[in-house]
């Protein structure tokens, strides 16, 4: 069964750091992404395979933010890339 509340980078996926934000390739669509500096934060715990609590508890560690705000911004975000193909479950 997979866990949906981890997430892989698929391979076709490349990543630009820069200060304060990614920028993201996806090879197969041509597609590029900006994310800002939060959702690049994000971004660099996913490449490491952190799961949505760990990315979660790094949100509320970084940022002045109630959990249940911090909890929602974050799924939006997950289903957001997911939606792109930037993001698989599992």
């Amino acid at each position: 069964m997979e866990d949906a509340s981890r997430y892989a980078v698929p391979d076709e996926v490349l990543t630009a750091h820069l200060e304060g934000e990614a920028v993201l390739l996806h090879m197969d669509t041509k597609n590029y992404f900006r994310l800002n500096a939060t959702a690049a934060l994000l971004w660099k715990g996913l490449e490491r395979g952190l799961g949505r609590e760990q990315l979660l508890d790094g949100l509320l560690a970084e940022f002045e933010v109630d959990r249940p705000t911090a909890a929602a911004e974050l799924d939006r975000l997950l289903g957001e890339l997911s939606a792109r193909g930037l993001l698989v479950p599992g």
